[in-house]
Parts: C-alpha cells; sequence; structure tokens
C-alpha cells in the first residue's frame, strides 16, 4: 500500500476534536454545549479510526483509494493517464500530489499521497516515485489485456 505523512498527520490531528469531546464528556459539564461534544468525539473518533487505513492499493485489476473522507475504486481499463501535479501557491502550501484522469473525463487527485515541496525545481521524490509506481501497474495491466 502506498502512503504518505499525510496519514498520520490526520491520525494526530484526528486526536484533537477526539481529547476535547472525551474531556466534555468525562467532566459531564456541558453548560448548553452537548452538541459541540457529540460533534468533536464523532469528528475525532472518525479521523482516529479511518487514518491509519489511508493510503492507494494498486494491484493488477486497479486502484483503491482510501481517505480520510472519500472512497474510491477503479479499474485499469477506465485510467487514461496518470500524472504528478503541483498545487498550492508560494510557501507552505506549495505540494505535489499524484491525479488519476479517467478516460470519461474525471480527474481522482490521491490526495492522501500529497507531499509538500521546497526549493526549486519542486518536486517531491516520494510523490514522484509513487506515481512511478501507479503508472508502472497501469502500463503493465494494458500490456495484459492487448
Amino acid at each position: 500500500m502506498l502512503s504518505g505523512t499525510w496519514k498520520w498527520a490526520s491520525f494526530g490531528m484526528g486526536l484533537l476534536p477526539l481529547a476535547i469531546g472525551l474531556s466534555g464528556l468525562l467532566l459531564g459539564k456541558f453548560d448548553g454545549n452537548e452538541f459541540t461534544v457529540v460533534i468533536a468525539l464523532v469528528i475525532g473518533v472518525w479521523v482516529v479510526a479511518t487514518a491509519p487505513f489511508a493510503g492507494v492499493r494498486v494491484n493488477d485489476r486497479g486502484v483503491l483509494y482510501r481517505g480520510i473522507l472519500k472512497r474510491k475504486r477503479f479499474t485499469w481499463d477506465a485510467v487514461q493517464s496518470v500524472t504528478v501535479e503541483y498545487v498550492g501557491g508560494n510557501g507552505l502550501l506549495e505540494a505535489e500530489m499524484p491525479v488519476v484522469k479517467t478516460k470519461d473525463g474525471s480527474e481522482i487527485p490521491l490526495l492522501i499521497l500529497a507531499g509538500y515541496t521546497s526549493g526549486h525545481p519542486r518536486v517531491n521524490r516520494r510523490v514522484r516515485q509513487q506515481a512511478a509506481v501507479i503508472q508502472r501497474e497501469w502500463e503493465l495491466a494494458i500490456r495484459r489485456t492487448d
């Protein structure tokens, strides 16, 4: 399974609402904030439970993308290309991520694999290697069907 730093960053960020919700629940002093406690618990539990399993699984049948909020499965015959795209602007928000373009014209950004870039040229080796793995599996699958 291909995974990136967002998997564990998301897990860490999910601990915060989980801790807030649990502290509100355990202290029992809601002061009219029951809704906030429930929402914090739900978000925290969801993120902490899904983050360890986030990533991209590639096999001879296709790709399974597991993000924190989204799951997507597609077969190799639906894929038109695999690219690495640069997203963001200047400063901290500069990143690269693999993007799968399908024959129906949709683009599936594999956000969980995104990686920050710095300097010039802006290249994230891990992201490029993961995109190459997806590209290679896609090309092998095409050869097998021909």
